[in-house]
């Protein structure tokens, strides 16, 4: 957007009118080429006529949802109007978010309607790059808004992203595009017009952005409180990881047959005992958290999964000698005593971070899609195998009929000394769903009667039903009870089984010959040692570095030597950059750094005049982010011995 025009808000419709829809569309191709297209057939006879107001800018008046005519402007001062309006709000930031529109000028707005695209001229005249999230059902409004103000340098940053259907998949998928942005801040912001105009699209399109928030920041969460101990556990699972092939091995052996994924949902007790029959004619693929239940009931499933990272996950494979035939597929993540323990056969999935630890050593792996649980990945199993259709059965996300898990799990031997007559398992089951009340929301289960889940299990079902819409397979909900979801068919297990069970699997459907090289292991240890060589190079630039940015701050009044010694850090910026790839590693076990670098760049944005007051923040954000990455580097050099030592156990 033209800085000038910005400030003196958009001319009229005549006149360079061409020049600027062009200008707007050829950003628009470069950023969204498909949205783009659909913008350009349209032709302009069919976009809504334009009014001028009183001042000779055009308004726009258009049919409300009552059907009652309304204007999405001021008749008068369209313009001034938008000012007041962007002033008003981001005056007025709400108490949940205070904190955040401490510095309004670098927000993130959420936008109810399009108008003609006044106040999106504003909010950039007033923040500084505000990246702006646009719902607007109507593409004939959009083509009109491109036509009256030059949107074009908001469009090719990639500041202005347009949500033009009210469709979870599509709304999901742009959001991800600025996730970070919408975790460290956001504000929705509403048209007075729009209140009138297509209410239900805005109101789905604020569900899904909030709902996405709300996943996207457990995500996050989770990957900066889990980062280390990811990290340690992907080194410590090299000796499983180079023992035998990756689940590319496995792809497309179900092709033909049905899959059945066993989860952990209180409904599971309504059909796990038809499993023992099925297993012969479907691909059972079972959750780590059922699989102690399974084996003692006989059945073991064909695959179990396993990606959490937390030593407690090994208590679902403790005590097991004779797995079976079953085939553990694992992530890289997960805990390596899951894997230790394991006594059968198991694929892990490819880990990126392995690859920048071993380099030429690392093994060609296939990965999946990352999930959130061990039930998304058993889905994107079922995917790679090619299996259809998908059945789900104790899938409920939910506490159908106040329970938390079914019947025989572990956690009821722990209950079993507090059982007696004024203390049931039913009631130990709801005690521990209302220790969850601060964030327990209700539901509607597939009968259309009210459920309780929570704000965790209602993320996981919104990537479920992400992934079933975009599934190629057809999903069958067999599970009986649980949260409705969409994307999926309903029906029993028994009718599931009926219809699609109905071929017997082949003795050899996942026999594989497959095996490491026979250097594998000694390879990675070798690679190993040149990554703790390398670390201590890095440190002893990254404290050198320090240093200086410690001797830059108490310069800023002196240029002269300011500048001699920003030289020189510089010269150590190129040295870093000749370990690009053992940088990176450092970088990921200090996932906090990067994210507080980020958030401050967010805050420091490039000024057409620096200011000492704008290089001591720099100064002080490069600095903090040098001594954390100084502290990764230290956790690196503590994990990566002992990964050696592991490696070296199993050449031995």
């Amino acid at each position: 957007m033209q800085t000038k025009g910005a400030k003196a808000g958009p001319p009229g419709v005549a006149g360079d009118t061409v020049a600027r829809y062009l200008a707007n569309l050829a950003a628009m191709y470069q950023r969204d080429p498909a949205l783009a297209a659909r913008i350009d057939a349209l032709p302009f006879a069919d976009l809504p006529a334009l009014e001028p107001a009183r001042d000779t800018n055009p308004t726009l008046r258009v049919t409300a949802d009552d059907g009652r005519p309304v204007y999405l402007h001021s008749r008068y001062r369209p313009i001034e109007e938008a000012r007041k309006f962007v002033a008003a709000q981001l005056e007025d930031a709400d108490p949940e978010h205070a904190a955040q529109d401490a510095d309004h000028r670098n927000r993130t707005f959420v936008v109810s309607g399009i108008g003609l695209g006044y106040h999106l001229v504003e909010l950039e005249r007033l923040c500084d790059r505000p990246l702006l999230i646009v719902a607007e059902d109507d593409l004939a409004r959009i083509k009109a808004a491109y036509c009256v103000v030059d949107l074009s340098e908001m469009i090719a940053d990639g500041r202005l992203i347009l949500l033009t259907a009210a469709d979870k998949l599509a709304v999901h998928e742009k959001m991800r595009l600025c996730s970070t942005d919408l975790m460290l801040g956001f504000r929705f912001l509403t048209l007075p017009g729009a209140q009138r105009v297509a209410e239900r699209f805005h109101s789905d399109v604020r569900g899904q952005v909030t709902d996405f928030v709300r996943y996207y920041k457990m995500q996050m969460v989770t990957l900066l409180r889990n980062a280390r101990i990811t990290a340690q556990n992907v080194a410590f699972n090299l000796p499983s990881y180079l023992a035998g092939p990756g689940i590319e091995v496995l792809r497309g052996r179900g092709r033909g047959y049905p899959a059945i994924l066993v989860a952990a949902g209180p409904s599971l007790a309504r059909n796990i005992a038809q499993l023992g029959a099925l297993r012969e004619r479907a691909i059972v693929i079972a959750v780590q958290t059922v699989f102690k239940l399974l084996l003692a009931r006989g059945t073991p499933p064909h695959f179990v999964t396993s990606l959490d990272f937390h030593e407690v996950s090994r208590q679902f494979f403790e005590g097991v000698d004779d797995v079976g035939e079953t085939i553990l597929v694992a992530e890289p993540k997960a805990t390596w005593h899951v894997l230790d323990l394991f006594p059968g056969r198991m694929h892990v999935l490819h880990a990126r971070f392995a690859d920048d630890l071993l380099r030429e050593a690392a093994p060609q792996r296939d990965a999946l899609k990352p999930g959130s649980t061990v039930a998304h990945l058993s889905f994107y199993l079922a995917q790679h195998l090619e299996c259809d259709p998908i059945i789900l059965i104790g899938q409920d996300l939910a506490y159908s009929e106040g329970v938390y898990y079914p019947p025989g799990m572990p956690i009821e031997a722990i209950w079993q000394p507090e059982l007696g007559r004024f203390q049931t398992v039913e009631m130990k089951h709801w005690e521990r769903i209302v220790r969850s009340r601060p964030i327990l929301r209700k539901v509607r289960d597939i009968h259309g009667r009210e459920t309780y889940t929570d704000e965790q299990l209602f993320s996981y079902a919104e990537q479920f039903q992400a992934d079933f819409q975009a599934c190629g397979a057809r999903v069958i909900h067999a599970c009986e009870a649980g949260m409705q979801l969409e994307g999926v068919e309903i029906m029993s297990l028994r009718d599931a089984a009926e219809r699609f069970c109905t071929r017997k699997l082949p003795a050899d459907l996942f026999a594989t010959e497959a095996g490491p090289p026979p250097d594998a292991m000694p390879s990675a240890a070798t690679a190993l040692e040149r990554r703790l060589e390398e670390l201590a190079e890095i440190r002893d630039i990254a404290e050198r570095m320090d240093g200086l940015l410690e001797q830059l701050t108490g310069l800023l009044g002196r240029p002269a030597e300011f500048n001699r010694i920003v030289v020189r850090v510089d010269d150590l910026r190129t040295l870093i950059q000749k370990h690009e790839r053992t940088y990176k590693l450092i970088v990921e076990v200090s996932q906090t750094a990067e994210l507080r670098r980020y958030s401050a760049d967010r805050g420091i944005r490039d000024e057409e005049h620096e200011t000492a007051e704008t290089a001591r923040r720099r100064l002080r954000r490069d600095q903090e982010f040098v001594q954390s990455f100084i502290d990764g580097i230290g956790f690196l050099e503590q994990i990566l011995p002992r990964a050696l030592e592991r490696l070296r156990e199993r050449v031995s």
